[in-house]
């Protein structure tokens, strides 16, 4: 019988333990260091020793094995002490041997408390370098050379950590193994290895993983005292933090210092700080350094209080403070200062008024920047830039005027900041006048340039808002990228405002595209960062996202909460992002709440406002056939002619727009009841919600004509695009009027085998979320996640979250 690598000394613990009957061994280390194993290997060993033994999940404790000799193993007893704690006192007095294998860190502090009053616990340390290189030799069949070796000694002893490295280089093609060496290829750590490093910080509490991440920015050996000047808080106030990131394994004691076990953990955590954070902690840290190096003296000279004044303000904001930073920078202008820091602190103010949700006071604060004659030419260009978007945010047609004048002047280049912004705002008045060729024109030229330093974070705005457009005409890959690339966000005076953009874009991007739990994602995580940053202009936009997910889902409550939210932002003047979306989704609110009396009342008084009416129907390709088909129910033909005819010119006034002239043809065919023209909307749609409507509406023309084989199968189409969104509501409201039985054969047949809840755990672990992420998303438990994981892998036949998100992948390219 083989045992754990290196493990020999435990091993021997192993069969002491099961010499003497009756009693409790637990098996204690960090992830990867062999405690499962080791844990089977002791089943396989406790049977030939006559032992009635089974292995379960915590989960899953119930009735002792028959037989003589009962020995229970716990494998991932962390993952629900509780019902550990619950079984313990039964299997002593039954007289049981007891197995359990944990990570005591993630165990909570009444586990580790219990564990050694019934019995022994065993500690798994690192193993040693020559265990290591028989790891390596046996995993690769081949001599490492120098770099790959090295590259495997920063996994700091941990046997599991060495496999998934050589694992995840193997499985990214990085391996090059030939005469008998293997060679490495490529940089950066495997996806593996760092999901499995990401996935043990995620598991500690906020305050912990706070501190491993600023303690991974100062270095791999680091002081406490540094971790708590960073963090500002005393040291003393750490120690419990401290306490649960040691007993992680993850950070080790050496000395007065404190470090990474191992080198490639350490990277690990670097990598997996989002960019825009990282950026604002090592500038903390250099700060540190350079203080520790430099005492700051007793008062600074005349020439330098402007600059603390823009550093000391820009770090405020950069940790969500706005409102101190706003009093600071106010306080500090009211002082006589040099006019260059003067210029720049009035265009700091000015982009945290504008993520304070108060675009006429940044445009104020802009103007006064602009005065300042003997700025420098790049910050008096992006201050220029700043003003026209925020009098655009204040005023919207208003700012027009200004646009053009910029956009026609012959002596600017086209990468100046103020000429970019203006071709974006053009862009954005010229959509909503429905004039879309002249609108994308412009949205695509806001984005074509390199910005020239410096930059501010409100300037993401142009890549975002053309994003939505591309989005709104069906184009999503060419959407995506636009939100998902890096952007100007080196202002640090709210250092994560354009990654909080480009989340809640690409959050409404994925709506959109039909990926209704990848959508819901990237709005909560853009709605965090907003709210953790203090951007409130953001805010309504993500709650809208996360109102229509919610809808057609089928929760209609929860819709409703996110709507009375952005209601409540909107009309507290905290945001000004102009969206057809808040009205929009709060008619599908209404129709859902109060029945399609209510919703059509709402209906003609947003038809009543032209822009209003123009926006929802170029921002929701469906919305004019969703439109007539109501008036059609409550028996308003005045506003379902109304809703056609405005389709009808918006198409006419944009030839060659698909999108808006089937959208259009849609609205149309719902109101003359002609199935024609129906089909050809339904093969032409690009937007997986107003598509299925389209099959489910030929399905009800189709029935109403005696036509029941050709109804259902129109239906069992509509069914499937809903099923394959994950919106479960309105595939329920499908099944209803329709009467068709769920078809679960959903794109591949291995696919078709998961239910509903197990896809939507499957695209969140294949998109790269920890089970603990998934749990969050979803509202269920860590344990729920990691039982449902298991089903979907055997399910699936496959044995890895690498596997999940290939099979994942595959399957989202087949839905398009």
């Amino acid at each position: 019988m083989s045992n754990s690598y290196g493990r020999d000394r435990e091993w021997a613990s192993v069969i002491r333990f099961l010499s003497a009957p009756g009693g409790l061994l637990a098996i204690d280390g960090p992830p990867c260091t062999g405690k499962s194993l080791l844990l089977r290997d002791a089943v396989d060993a406790a049977r030939v020793r006559g032992y009635s033994a089974v292995l379960v999940h915590p989960g899953a404790l119930g009735d002792l094995p028959p037989g003589p000799n009962p020995l229970v193993a716990i494998d991932q007893a962390h993952e629900d002490p509780a019902a550990v704690l619950a079984a313990l006192p039964g299997l002593r007095a039954h007289g049981a041997t007891t197995l359990v294998a944990l990570t005591g860190a993630y165990a909570g502090p009444d586990l580790r408390r219990t564990l050694p009053a019934y019995g022994e616990v065993l500690t798994l340390k690192p193993v040693g370098d020559d265990v290591v290189a028989q790891v390596l030799k046996d995993v690769l069949g081949a001599e490492p050379e120098p770099g790959l070796a090295a590259l495997v000694a920063s996994a700091g002893g941990n046997p599991g950590l060495v496999v998934e490295l050589i694992t995840g280089l193997r499985e990214e093609n990085r391996l090059d193994v030939r005469d008998g060496v293997a060679r490495l290829t490529g940089a950066g750590l495997p996806r593996r290895v760092a999901e499995l490093v990401r996935a043990q910080a995620d598991a500690l509490s906020s305050e912990a993983a706070q501190v491993l991440r600023v303690a991974a920015v100062l270095g791999r050996s680091f002081l406490l005292k540094d971790v708590a000047t960073m963090t500002g808080r005393p040291a003393g106030a750490l120690l419990p933090a401290v306490d649960e990131v040691l007993a992680s394994g993850l950070v080790v004691s050496a000395g007065v210092r404190l470090e990474f076990a191992s080198d490639l953990g350490w990277q690990a955590v670097v990598q997996a700080i989002p960019p825009s954070v990282l950026h604002a902690l090592r500038h903390d840290a250099d700060l540190l350094r350079t203080d520790l190096r430099e005492p700051p003296t007793a008062a600074p000279p005349e020439e330098q209080r402007g600059a603390a004044a823009v550093h000391d303000v820009r770090r405020l904001a950069a940790g969500g403070r706005l409102g101190a930073a706003i009093a600071l920078a106010r306080d500090s202008l009211a002082q006589r200062l040099h006019a260059g820091p003067a210029a720049e602190l009035h265009t700091a103010l000015a982009g945290i008024l504008l993520a304070d949700g108060r675009p006429a006071d940044a445009v104020a604060e802009m103007e006064h920047a602009l005065s300042v004659a003997t700025a420098p030419e790049p910050l008096r260009r992006l201050a220029a830039a700043g003003r026209l978007l925020s009098l655009y945010f204040a005023t919207g047609n208003r700012a027009g005027a200004h646009a053009l004048s910029v956009l026609t002047a012959r002596d600017r280049e086209a990468s100046d900041a103020d000429v970019v912004m203006a071709a974006c705002v053009h862009s954005c008045l010229e959509w909503n006048a429905g004039n879309l060729a002249e609108g994308l024109y412009w949205g695509r030229e806001s984005t074509r340039w390199e910005l020239d330093r410096p930059t501010a974070w409100w300037q993401s705005h142009a890549a975002v808002a053309f994003a939505m457009k591309l989005s709104s005409l069906g184009e999503f890959a060419d959407a995506e990228k636009l939100v998902r690339g890096d952007g100007p966000d080196t202002d640090e005076a709210v250092t994560a405002g354009a990654p909080a953009a480009r989340m809640i874009g690409r959050a409404r991007v994925l709506f959109q595209a039909g990926k209704l739990v990848q959508a819901q994602v990237a709005a909560h995580s853009g709605l965090s960062l907003a709210h953790d940053r203090g951007l409130r202009l953001l805010v309504p936009l993500a709650s809208a996202v996360l109102a229509v997910v919610a809808l057609h889902r089928g929760d209609v409550e929860g819709a409703a909460s996110h709507v009375r939210r952005y209601r409540g932002d909107l009309a507290g003047g905290e945001a000004v992002l102009h969206s057809g979306q808040y009205d929009w989704v709060e008619l599908l609110v209404a129709e859902a709440q109060g029945g399609p009396e209510r919703a059509a009342e709402l209906a003609r008084e947003r038809l009543a406002d032209l822009d209003s009416a123009r926006r929802m129907l170029i921002e929701e390709p469906g919305a004019g056939a969703w439109l007539v088909r109501l008036a059609l129910v409550v028996g308003d033909s005045r506003m379902a002619g109304v809703v056609v005819g405005a389709a009808e010119e918006l198409a006419a006034n944009n030839p060659g727009c698909v999108a808006v002239s089937v959208g259009a043809g849609h609205a149309r065919a719902l109101l003359d009841g002609d199935e024609q023209l129906l089909e050809t909307a339904a093969g032409k749609h690009r937007h997986p919600w107003a598509q299925a409507w389209a099959h489910e509406d030929l399905a009800v023309l189709s029935g109403e004509s005696g036509q029941e084989q050709r109804a259902r199968e129109h239906a069992e189409v509509a069914l499937r695009i809903f099923e394959r969104m994950g919106a479960s509501g309105d595939a329920a409201r499908v099944r209803r009027r329709a009467g068709v039985v769920a078809d679960e054969a959903e794109g591949s047949d291995e696919w078709g085998r998961l239910s509903s809840p197990e896809r939507d755990i499957a695209r969140l672990v294949g998109a790269g979320l920890t089970n603990r992420q998934v749990a969050r998303q979803l509202f269920l438990s860590p344990h729920t996640v990691n039982y449902h994981l298991r089903g979907i892998f055997r399910k699936l036949g496959i044995s890895s979250r690498v596997e999940l998100a290939r099979l994942a992948g595959e399957q989202e390219h087949a839905e398009v």
